[in-house]
């Protein structure tokens, strides 16, 4: 919440009340951090202002020191790889030039509609740099302004790019709360009255870019630990340097692996915003630590596999069972998928049935089911079974009643699993002592049919 204030020489007060303030918040003190701006934090001032909200920390500070021309300066440098014509400047510096390097600089200019409007009738041609950075530096404003707004994993991704450094707006700038005042709005309010509806949009929403991680990622994140201002400004700057240094995952992995190793910053349930240049609007979701510490217990746990389901979706364990753990949800629906999985040609039959294993003995432990030994006994009988299938010259039955089992669980028919497993214990004359925990709960104990189904594999007798 912003709020107006008369407190010393200070006029303004900003406080994290919601993940768009407290996004504000951090960003506004990088800005300050970096022209050496004085303000203050109000859980560390004495005296407080007369009208701030008890219970959240904030920032006081000048309006006055919020400066559009001092806010591109900044986003100049805070995105400065990002900025075309730095880097024009940059290869300027040179005295001699190369035809690589020439072509290069004419490229930069025709990358960006602001530079191409700028030398519209000059290319440059090695002799003539002066013209460029004169140009440059009488437009730096403009030229910046230009670039940082439509950048697509700039400003662009975060605000509606017609309202950067605006004010007094009818509706938030922000992607996915603002809404077109040139069309109807009558449906957003209560009754379909446009009166009813409100909206709150402050000019220090434009320093949320700067809050979010690492813009070289489609998709950004910002944590919202809104206890205190230094947590907030200590989480989210430890949080970026990690996924800058995970390398070789995507973004949603990423996510996953620095959240595993987090526990010296986040030990608290904690709320995530995230940002994707492929979305019109913000997505949230609700880190617990009960979950994160599950979370962290996978560390180490080998689960790497890919599948190419169709053009549009692969199928990627690791993501899947993260995102699982993180939103407190089974592994059922993952493990018969493995268990699928094994009869496609050209399937790794061991290294599937080495995840499909994990991925059960994860699934117990997270229900709580004091089954392990009934586990193991079904893997056990799941061996034996297919070396004695062997023994007896029936190796083709092996994959015949695995499916029919597996089809048996896709289908949620526990009572034909039932009845194919101990047709199958019939048929090789062994008896299987997990049957019996299957039998009394099937749904409930459906992990042993899964370490069953899953131990069903072509073996030969020197693998005991």
């Amino acid at each position: 919440m912003k709020t107006k204030i008369d407190y010393f020489d200070y006029d303004t007060l900003l406080q994290p009340t919601d993940w768009r303030f407290a996004a504000a918040v951090v960003g506004l003190c990088k800005y300050f951090d970096y022209f050496g701006i004085v303000y203050k934090v109000l859980y560390d001032v004495e005296e407080k202002p007369d009208n701030y909200i008890h219970g959240f920390d904030g920032i006081i500070y000048k309006s006055e020191d919020i400066t559009e021309e001092k806010y591109l300066e900044f986003a100049e440098n805070y995105f400065e790889k990002y900025m075309t014509h730095k880097n024009i400047l940059n290869i300027l510096e040179s005295q001699e030039f190369s035809e690589e390097k020439i072509k290069l600089v004419n490229d930069l200019v025709k990358s960006k509609t602001v530079l191409k409007g700028l030398f519209d009738k000059i290319k440059f041609d090695g002799t003539n740099k002066d013209i460029f950075i004169s140009t440059i530096e009488e437009n730096r404003a403009e030229i910046i302004k230009n670039i940082f707004k439509n950048g697509n994993n700039l400003y662009k991704n975060y605000c509606n790019e017609r309202l950067i450094f605006t004010e007094d707006n009818s509706t938030c700038r922000l992607r996915g709360y603002n809404v077109d005042k040139d069309r109807k709005t009558s449906n957003l309010g209560f009754c379909f009255s446009k009166e009813s509806f409100e909206s709150n949009d402050i000019l220090e929403f434009d320093f949320i870019p700067f809050a979010f991680s690492n813009s070289d990622m489609r998709e950004t994140y910002f944590v919202n630990n809104n206890f205190s201002v230094k947590s907030l400004t200590q989480t989210n700057y430890a949080f970026s340097n990690q996924l800058s240094s995970t390398e070789n995952k995507d973004d949603k992995n990423k996510l996953m692996l620095v959240l595993q190793n987090s526990k010296d910053y986040i030990s608290y349930d904690v709320e995530i915003i995230s940002k994707s240049q492929d979305k019109a609007y913000y997505e949230t979701f609700f880190v617990r630590l009960e979950r994160l510490k599950k979370l962290r217990e996978l560390s180490g746990k080998s689960l790497n596999f890919v599948k190419k389901i169709n053009d549009d979706y692969w199928f990627n364990l690791e993501k899947e069972v993260y995102m699982r753990c993180l939103n407190n949800v089974l592994l059922d629906d993952v493990i018969l998928m493995m268990l699928k999985f094994y009869f496609d040609d050209n399937a790794v039959k061991g290294y599937i049935k080495s995840r499909t294993d994990m991925l059960i003995d994860i699934n117990v432990s997270w229900k709580g089911n004091d089954i392990m030994d009934e586990i193991k006994s079904a893997k056990s009988c799941g061996f034996l079974t297919s070396k004695k299938l062997i023994e007896m010259k029936s190796s083709n039955k092996i994959n015949s009643y695995k499916q029919k089992i597996i089809s048996a669980l896709c289908a949620h028919d526990y009572d034909r699993a039932k009845e194919i497993i101990l047709s199958l214990s019939a048929y090789v004359g062994m008896e299987f002592s997990f049957f019996y925990t299957f039998l009394e709960n099937a749904e409930e104990n459906k992990d042993l049919a899964f370490a069953f189904a899953s131990a069903l594999i072509e073996v030969s007798s020197k693998n005991n």
